[in-house]
């Protein structure tokens, strides 16, 4: 079984892999690969808050991980489905809303939640991401969180590149 899967692996790598040419806001997301630090108040203080971005799957897919190795560590993945940024948010109130892209400028990119995503409208969830660029070392995330059928931003989250 396993030289069969070597053979397998083999003639797939032998292969020429299709390229994949990545939207202008994927292309910004997977500028973000490293790691973030920064603080979030959620009304108890301020507290801090590690963001790790990496790129993967041949450069189509940019995996996200909020707080890594902490009890609420949460993933986001980016990708493009045809030629548009979406992102799936695999979350600590255990749903997994499903965005695209609503907004892109220069300085921003906006997701809001899939219609049609599984979530249900009293189920409290995230239904929007906003980063701003604010410099190749500064970024900003706002979510919206949805609780009860009523939408709210959540505080900014302000992070800084680590070297």
């Amino acid at each position: 079984v396993a030289v069969s899967l070597c053979l397998l692996v083999s003639n797939v790598l032998a292969q020429e892999l299709p390229k994949h040419e990545a939207s202008d806001e994927l292309k910004r997301i997977k500028g973000l690969a490293g790691t973030w630090t920064g603080k979030v108040d959620h009304g108890k203080g301020p507290e801090p808050v590690t963001l790790v971005y990496r790129v993967t799957a041949g450069g189509s897919a940019v995996v996200e991980t909020f707080n890594p190795g902490a009890p609420m560590e949460m993933v986001t993945v980016y990708h493009d489905r045809n030629g548009s940024l979406e992102m799936t948010h695999y979350c600590m109130l255990g749903n997994q809303p499903h965005m695209k892209l609503a907004d892109s400028s220069e300085k921003s990119v906006s997701l809001e939640l899939v219609k049609k995503s599984g979530i249900k409208k009293d189920e409290m969830h995230m239904s929007a991401l906003t980063i701003e660029f604010e410099s190749a070392a500064k970024i900003k995330q706002i979510w919206t969180l949805n609780r009860n059928g009523e939408s709210s931003k959540g505080p900014a989250i302000a992070l800084t590149r680590k070297p």
